[in-house]
C-alpha cells in the first residue's frame, strides 16, 4: 500500500480498512485520555461510581488496544497502523 491512489477492488477494500482501522485508534487515543482525566477529576470530587464506571471504560480501551496488536490485524494494516500504545 505504498501508493495512496488503490489500483484494484481488493487494494481498495485493504486501503478502506486501514482508513477505518487508523480513525478507530486515535478513537481509542482520545477515549483512554479522557477516560483518565475524568477518572482523576471523579477521584478528586469523591464519585465513587462515576471512577468505577471510568475504570470500566478504560479496561475496554485496553481491550480494544490489544485486539489492534493482534497480529493477524497487523498482517493486514502493514506496519504503518502499529497501535505505539
Amino acid at each position: 500500500m505504498t501508493d495512496s491512489s488503490p489500483q484494484s477492488p481488493h487494494e481498495y477494500n485493504i486501503y478502506e480498512l486501514g482508513r477505518h482501522l487508523c480513525s478507530l485508534k486515535n478513537l481509542t487515543e482520545h477515549t483512554l485520555a479522557a477516560a483518565k482525566r475524568a477518572e482523576q477529576y471523579s477521584h478528586s470530587i469523591d464519585q465513587e461510581s462515576l471512577a468505577h464506571k471510568l475504570l470500566d471504560i478504560r479496561h475496554q480501551v485496553c481491550m480494544l488496544q490489544m485486539a489492534l496488536k493482534d497480529s493477524e490485524i497487523q498482517e493486514w494494516t502493514g506496519p504503518e497502523m502499529h497501535v505505539p500504545f
